[in-house]
């Protein structure tokens, strides 16, 4: 079952959480991590607890049929089991927010160049996490052939197709990956909350804080 790095993770979340959306495709579910997280932390993070509260639509698609489990139907709206390639060319549909983590290395890199940048005419942003340099030759392993690099990526190429951020890592052998924001319609990431909703937060979590607030207040 595909999984990546976890170095990344927090600075995703945060991405995420700021660009906040509604609708989510998951490009390559693998084990289910960015399904997920989004659940968690643009649902569960702000009390809908139960997943009969959720209202934030996150799609997956994997190519892979045997890494879908029961637990990702749980956290996933829906999962399509197709080539990705094939099914973001094929159908008519616009999220806010595509995800490729630990994906386009598994194409051709004309075809995955093609992808990404179709993707951002598909979504209003797009996330993509891609290992950097030569040293992630991978082959294929637990019988999935889907599993083999087919592309190897270098940071100046990909900041030529103009990201609106970016940061690098290092694994734990100390190879460099990264993670991209892309987006053909926006030129920065927004702001999730502002001063006056994160006040209201501290008050919603502090009662002791508004006690605090109310007394100042009469002074």
């Amino acid at each position: 079952m595909g999984t990546s790095n976890w170095q990344n993770i927090s600075y995703c979340v945060e991405l995420i959480r700021r660009i906040n959306p509604k609708t989510i495709l998951d490009v390559g579910v693998g084990f289910g991590r960015w399904g997920i997280l989004c659940r968690e932390f643009l649902e569960v993070w702000g009390g809908k607890i139960h997943n009969k509260d959720w209202t934030k639509q996150i799609d997956g698609i994997e190519i892979f049929p045997d890494n879908i489990q029961e637990y990702h139907k749980y956290f996933y709206s829906k999962i399509i089991v197709d080539d990705a390639y094939k099914y973001i060319f094929e159908n008519d549909f616009l999220y806010d927010l595509i995800i490729f983590g630990d994906v386009l290395e598994h194409f051709e890199k004309c075809k995955a160049i093609e992808l990404l940048e179709h993707s951002m005419k598909k979504s209003k942003y797009v996330l993509l996490n891609i290992p950097i340099g030569k040293y992630w030759k991978q082959n294929e392993i637990y019988e999935n052939k889907y599993e083999k690099h087919l592309s190897f990526w270098g940071l100046r190429e990909l900041t030529k197709l103009n990201p609106i951020a970016y940061k690098t890592f290092r694994d734990e052998i100390h190879r460099k990956f990264a993670a991209f924001i892309f987006s053909s319609e926006f030129n920065k990431i927004p702001n999730r909350i502002n001063y006056r909703t994160k006040l209201s937060l501290i008050i919603t979590q502090y009662p002791e804080f508004k006690k605090l607030l109310k007394k100042l207040i009469q002074k």
